[in-house]
């Protein structure tokens, strides 16, 4: 795994999975039509948030996630959102699902 700007141990998890599992690596935090996204594959369109409930179980959060996500579509892009229990406990389940996302 290379240098990245990861901001939690869930990105952490996140990169790891990829580079484990031979998938392409993606920009971590970058910043896309104005939104920063957890994971950014451009070649793809395609992001994923990795989302844990300490930062997006409350309303505001949850209300914004889904504007940008929204937003985010609109202007051509496939939004993926995991969660913490998805990449900890089922990382074969989020890596098969990547894989498809990224063929």
């Amino acid at each position: 795994m290379g240098a990245a700007d990861v901001r939690s141990i869930l990105e952490v998890l996140v990169l790891q999975l990829c580079d484990d599992h031979v998938l392409p690596q993606p920009v971590a935090n970058a910043r896309v039509e104005g939104f920063l996204v957890d994971f950014f594959w451009p070649a793809k369109r395609l992001m994923v948030e990795a989302d844990s409930y300490t930062y997006h179980s409350m309303p505001g959060a949850f209300e914004r996630d889904r504007e940008r996500d929204q937003q985010l579509t609109l202007a051509g892009y496939t939004v993926v959102r995991f969660t913490y229990t998805q990449v900890a406990q089922t990382p074969a389940l989020v890596r098969r699902r990547l894989r498809r996302l990224l063929s």
